[in-house]
């Protein structure tokens, strides 16, 4: 085996009392696709935020290119060629393709760009001019751009944070190939990290692991380690489970008439909808990220409030009505955004907790500390949420047990009706299936779930029905038992054959 293109000896970073790297060792072979699992707070982000110089370590090596990096920062990092590709795009939405990929300074196809962009476009399968204005392309479009942007400034090592959660099943086959071009024809050195086993599976070449800030396996041959091993050395035996959808069905529960939104730029981001859930039922949502789920959900919850047709809640018209007025006929909203608008910034864990009871007798208008603390302790019990401090703002805690935390607040109250957009979302393998035996109690007990997800392995796991959104417009509406995979995807791309 050659010396690695990077390799990090004994690194360690602290945050506060947590240890979000204990000692790590990591090393990434040149030319190679590489994947890194871990659970929430295993210390991925940690380990990547190092390498690319957004984090400097309190102790540990870092070589690159058989150099020792003394200080890494992001201009250190960049100028050994190592580039990240985050989950949040870091796109110019008004500036053009061609804009984006040259801005940096260390843009290597400056004098002959058209070449450049012609080869690569044709790899990532971007069929848009590069004068195209970012703003015009589709999520799976502005994905590519992003990571072709590490390919315009030289990135040898190439840090991709989830990537595919924003792809239909087409694009993230057509990225598997990407990646395998640039590894085997650019020599580029690639981290996968995601959460889907499958995607490790069918995308890396070796795989390492992480739990609780340590590196706990290095170096595994792909081909040569089951799904079952790798969860087993992230969190230990987890058992996944199949559910049965022959539950009794019951009155309908959620009834959804003609809705339309049209934005300030009178362009309809939701176009004529209409579907119903009954007791007992799980309607999921598919659809690429962008095309009116947070919308409807918004509708549906009571967030906005400007559209054309009826939200009925339990047989009652509630479509001139608040948010409040919808929870008090049992409705519970799971937003996509967890910080922002699920759980308030800058507000303790306690706090948070608390939002949706303040206006219970037992809250207010003179807050019960000790109710407050009960109540916040059972969520942390039954869902497992790591909370060191409950004073401490809601922001120090991982993105996993704030899902966790906005999760329980939620559901613990067995509401009758449910609107859950990406439930999941950045959540490990035991995480995962804890929510969705969750989801599953609820419905077993009468709840009308709505489930917004891109996940469709989730979709076909829970859904009894499955509307596909695109445009704006439910394109496909079908039976889990007569839905594949393939359908749904091609459906997603605005393909409904």
């Amino acid at each position: 085996m050659s010396s690695p293109i990077l390799e990090v000896k004994g690194v360690s970073k602290t945050f506060g009392n947590v240890k979000a790297l204990d000692s790590v060792d990591f090393f990434l072979q040149k030319g190679i696709v590489h994947g890194l699992l871990g659970e929430n707070g295993a210390g991925k982000s940690s380990l990547m935020n190092v390498l690319s110089g957004i984090y400097l370590p309190e102790s540990g090596t870092i070589k690159i290119k058989n150099q020792n990096i003394q200080k890494m920062n992001p201009d250190i990092a960049s100028s050994f060629g190592v580039g990240m590709v985050h989950q949040e795009f870091r796109l110019i939405e008004s500036f053009t393709i061609k804009d984006n990929l040259t801005l940096s300074k260390a843009n290597i196809f400056s004098d002959n760009f058209e070449e450049a962009y012609e080869k690569y476009s044709e790899i990532f399968t971007l069929n848009s001019s590069y004068l195209t204005p970012i703003s015009e392309l589709s999520v799976g479009e502005k994905q590519k751009v992003e990571i072709m942007k590490l390919i315009f400034k030289n990135s040898e090592i190439m840090l991709l944070d989830e990537p595919t959660a924003v792809l239909t099943p087409q694009e993230t086959l057509q990225l598997k190939e990407s990646l395998d071009k640039l590894s085997q024809e650019d020599d580029k050195t690639i981290v996968l990290i995601t959460h889907k086993l499958k995607e490790i599976k069918d995308f890396t070449e070796r795989i390492f692991v992480m739990k609780n800030g340590k590196m706990v396996a290095k170096n595994l041959e792909t081909e040569k380690v089951t799904d079952q091993e790798l969860i087993e050395l992230m969190m230990g035996e987890v058992k996944t489970s199949n559910f049965k959808k022959d539950n009794k069905k019951g009155d309908v529960k959620l009834e959804i008439k003609d809705i339309s939104l049209t934005n300030s730029e009178q362009f309809k981001s939701l176009d004529d909808i209409s579907f119903t859930i009954q007791a007992g039922e799980i309607l999921g949502v598919a659809g690429v990220s962008g095309n009116g789920q947070v919308e409807l959900a918004n509708v549906i919850c009571g967030i906005e409030k400007e559209f054309q047709g009826r939200v009925l809640i339990n047989s009652q018209d509630v479509s001139k009505k608040g948010v409040r007025s919808r929870k008090k006929l049992s409705l519970s909203y799971i937003p996509e955004n967890r910080l922002g608008v699920g759980l308030a910034p800058g507000v303790s864990v306690l706090d948070n907790s608390a939002i949706k009871e303040y206006f219970k007798a037992s809250y207010g208008p003179h807050l019960s500390k000790g109710k407050m603390l009960g109540y916040l302790n059972d969520l942390i019990k039954q869902f497992a949420i790591k909370a060191p401090d409950v004073k401490a703002e809601i922001s120090t805690l991982s993105g996993g047990n704030m899902q966790k935390l906005l999760m329980g607040r939620e559901l613990i109250s067995n509401p009758e009706v449910i609107v859950a957009a990406q439930p999941t979302r950045g959540l490990d393998v035991s995480a995962v299936e804890a929510i969705h035996k969750l989801i599953i109690n609820q419905r077993d007990k009468g709840s009308a779930v709505l489930l917004i997800s891109e996940d469709l392995d989730e979709l076909f796991k829970l859904s009894d029905r499955i509307i596909v959104l695109y445009e704006g417009k439910v394109v496909k509406e079908v039976g889990i038992d007569s839905a594949s995979i393939e359908t749904i995807g091609y459906a997603m791309a605005g393909i409904n054959e």
